[in-house]
């Protein structure tokens, strides 16, 4: 991922902190607008995470390793159910 670094370092090296920050922030643009499709880099130690979330905001949700253990995640837009 050349180009990306650092912007803020946390008060605190917990690889918890930092994995629920990302995903955190990932649930919130997946709630803002489930019309519009989310493209997002993860950790791929997030990986079960983001499907669980993809299947809670009924998205479909496919993943391309970029190496050095990150990934990038396309979510779909949610499905409409039909009443």
């Amino acid at each position: 991922m050349d180009g990306h670094g650092m912007l803020l370092r946390f008060d605190t090296d917990s690889a918890e902190f930092a994995h629920g920050f990302e995903l955190g922030r990932i649930w919130a643009l997946l709630r803002i607008a489930p019309e519009e499709p989310v493209e997002e880099y993860a950790h791929a130690s997030s990986a079960e995470m983001l499907l669980r979330m993809a299947e809670a905001t009924e998205r479909d949700v496919r993943s391309e390793e970029l190496g050095d253990g990150w990934l990038l995640a396309s979510f779909a837009p949610a499905r409409v159910v039909a009443e």
